[in-house]
């Protein structure tokens, strides 16, 4: 066979591939959900799921996806993105579902006061792990574990106004970064103000949380800190060695806790999103089956995450209805 007709022969063959390559390089996020459009046509079970980088960055989807598509069949494509880039894709209609933990944006997103159809339906509760704030060794802040919250902001505001310390946020519309701005409100603090063009004070990296975690490592004179979940704090920990957990949850303040919800984007709205398949995988989350995955995902021995699916007013105060635990039990029966 001459090379030319080789080459022909290899392209027919492999098409698909030679398409994904060229939208990559061509392409950018478009390209991306052209292709995921593509491989929705090849598998008409691939749902598409947008979930929080902390989320992705944990492990955790790679530990029960592989459970859940042995179970059903069902394969699913997932876009690692910030809490607020997560929820414009699924107002947009380019995912199926979302996980995210911005509980505030979740419900405006299911929401249908103003009389519209709300983007997303159905959202359930399932699981949570907490915040933490994480610095160098000779935390020059002063951090205690036992402080409260309110004591542990004060500090890191004296402490970055005396020069001392650098705070590095993820400055983008995650939740991670929600809930960092609702602590500094807790001292009447805005930080775009405070510290407005003062990079050595406070620096918004506008990436995800692992990118973020690494430049409080890396930073020159060891006085970083960062708002990390703990999660993928767990997952990194070995790593960053010379950084330490400085300030948690202490009893009586649920102020750290860090629900996840996931919401099926509503298909009145995008009639194309395969609801179906994904009643299937958030049934699969909320079983009894997927909450036990879901606790026994540990790294070093740490559970990173806990289940929460009808517990989650009991937990940490995050509203659940008895209307959520009834619609989604019967999608959890085929799991358990």
């Amino acid at each position: 066979m001459g090379e030319s007709r080789a080459l022909k022969t290899i392209i027919s063959e492999h098409k698909i591939v030679f398409l994904i390559i060229i939208i990559l390089i061509t392409g950018g996020s478009f390209g991306t959900f052209f292709i995921f459009d593509i491989l929705s046509a090849q598998n008409p079970a691939r749902i598409v799921l947008a979930t929080t980088t902390s989320t992705y960055d944990s492990g955790l989807l790679d530990f029960l996806l592989p459970e859940f598509t042995q179970k059903t069949g069902i394969e699913v494509s997932v876009l690692s993105v910030g809490t607020g880039q997560a929820l414009v894709y699924g107002e947009n209609g380019d995912v199926d579902v979302i996980l995210v933990h911005s509980r505030s944006r979740e419900d405006a997103f299911v929401n249908d006061s103003d009389g519209q159809t709300p983007f997303g339906i159905n959202r359930a509760c399932v699981m949570y792990n907490d915040f933490i704030i994480v610095g160098h060794e000779n935390n020059p802040a002063e951090l205690l574990l036992n402080d409260n919250i309110n004591i542990v902001m004060t500090k890191l505001k004296g402490s970055i106004n005396a020069g001392n310390s650098t705070f590095y946020s993820r400055g983008d519309a995650s939740g991670t970064y929600s809930k960092e701005l609702s602590l500094w409100s807790y001292i009447s603090v805005t930080p775009d103000v405070e510290w407005f063009e003062q990079p050595d004070k406070y620096t918004e990296t506008g990436q995800g949380m692992a990118a973020t975690l690494q430049m409080t490592f890396q930073d020159v004179n060891n006085q970083g800190y960062t708002l990390i979940d703990r999660g993928t704090w767990l997952s990194f920990n070995d790593t960053y060695t010379t950084l330490k957990v400085l300030a948690e949850s202490v009893v009586g303040e649920d102020n750290l806790l860090n629900p996840y919800g996931v919401v099926p984007v509503n298909p009145d709205l995008h009639s194309h999103v395969k609801y179906s398949n994904v009643l299937r995988f958030v049934g699969f989350l909320t079983s009894d089956y997927g909450q036990n995955l879901i606790n026994s995902y540990t790294k070093n021995g740490e559970t990173l995450f806990h289940g929460a699916f009808g517990m989650c007013n009991s937990s940490h105060n995050c509203p659940t209805t008895e209307e959520e635990v009834s619609f989604w039990t019967s999608f959890q029966q085929e799991f358990d």
